[in-house]
């Protein structure tokens, strides 16, 4: 087959990303790049047996089904998500507003559009530095739209009214003051200073019902020290299985070894508090979001085991759900692809818009 669905330039995109995001610095990746997955040329997809060959290594799952990162980002997701609805739907400070009835971190301050909002109503900037300042305990300070990785996450307390108003300057507009979330304790021993939480995807399918895709649920906690959970940032993810027990062997981005949870944590045999009600929760809320097929649900448990939703994307990673399950999508895969291969390519220009400029300069030269 000589004509690909997807670009050589977005071909090339898939590689870039990565190279610079996922991939050891010491994996030969040259050694299968010229190959191509037969799965995914038989479908007219250009799909290099690269990823199929790092992916494999780390888990044991040898298959030509990985997706490549331009294949997902530019066809798989505009396929199942609604890109004109996505940043409206992501702004955490509307979270309330959709699941009114599922418990979330308890909010001190919203700044929405440049507005103040406490408790639904809109509020002056001196109310509202007065009711961070009256706040009691450890506060998380985050933006809430366009941001990813935990960036901007920070933690503050005992901030008296000058110090609030220049974190407030910092921030500028669209961020959120919330409470730091008191975990179950099971969950908080992983690592004590950061908020573990799971990341577990549901898909909606074409006939309209929602699963939750077991195989590619896992636990995620930050560093020695770190508040964020961030895998791609020091910390670690390991699987979860069905029954919620933790598998112990972690998986980080950027490494070829995988270490062992027992080891560097102590813990065995640890399960999740309640996982089957956090699963059944999820699968509710996500026939909330018509516009979207495709969800990554970030939450955690409360000490009494009631879920507790941190947030959820409509542009999910499966860099890690392939490094330590296999091809994402699993049984569903075909269906997937076939939504894909029906994408209107003017939509997907939409993204590449956020390409960086040494992103830009790569697809260049090659």
């Amino acid at each position: 087959m000589s004509r690909f669905i997807n670009t050589n330039k977005e071909y090339y995109w898939g590689d870039w990303y990565f190279k610079n995001h996922v991939m050891s610095a010491d994996f030969d990746y040259k050694a299968h790049k010229k190959e191509l997955s037969p799965y995914y040329e038989q479908r007219g997809f250009k799909v290099s047996m690269m990823f199929a060959d790092y992916f494999s290594r780390l888990n044991g799952i040898m298959s030509d089904r990985y997706l490549s990162m331009d294949l997902y980002y530019f066809f798989v997701i505009p396929s199942l998500n609604r890109y004109d609805f996505k940043d409206a739907y992501l702004d955490k400070n509307i979270y309330s507003l959709l699941f009114p009835d599922v418990k979330q971190p308890v909010t001190v301050v919203k700044n929405m559009h440049g507005h103040f909002y406490l408790d639904g109503e809109e509020i002056t900037m001196g109310q509202a530095v007065a009711a961070v300042e009256a706040a009691d305990g450890e506060l998380i300070i985050k933006p809430t739209v366009e941001t990813c990785n935990g960036e901007g996450v920070a933690q503050i307390q005992g901030l008296s009214a000058e110090p609030v108003k220049e974190l407030f300057a910092q921030y500028g507009i669209n961020f959120i003051v919330q409470k730091k979330v008191k975990q179950h304790p099971d969950l908080q021993r992983v690592n004590p200073t950061s908020l573990n939480s799971m990341r577990l995807y549901t898909y909606r399918h074409t006939n309209g019902i929602c699963e939750f895709l077991y195989p590619f649920a896992h636990m995620r906690f930050g560093g020695k020290g770190a508040i964020k959970d961030n895998v791609s940032q020091g910390g670690g993810t390991c699987l979860i299985h069905p029954d919620g027990l933790v598998d112990d062997r972690v998986y980080r981005f950027k490494r070829m070894a995988v270490s062992s949870l027992s080891q560097e944590t102590g813990i065995t045999h640890l399960v999740v508090p309640e996982y089957q009600c956090v699963i059944d929760t999820l699968l509710k809320m996500h026939q909330r979001l018509p516009y979207f097929d495709f969800v990554g649900w970030d939450v955690t448990v409360l000490p009494d085991g009631e879920p507790l939703l941190i947030e959820f994307n409509l542009v999910p990673s499966v860099e890690g759900p392939q490094m330590m399950a296999g091809p994402m999508f699993g049984d569903c895969l075909d269906e997937v692809i076939e939504r894909a291969c029906s994408v209107d390519c003017t939509r997907v220009q939409g993204y590449k818009k956020t390409f960086a400029k040494d992103c830009l300069f790569y697809l260049h030269m090659q």
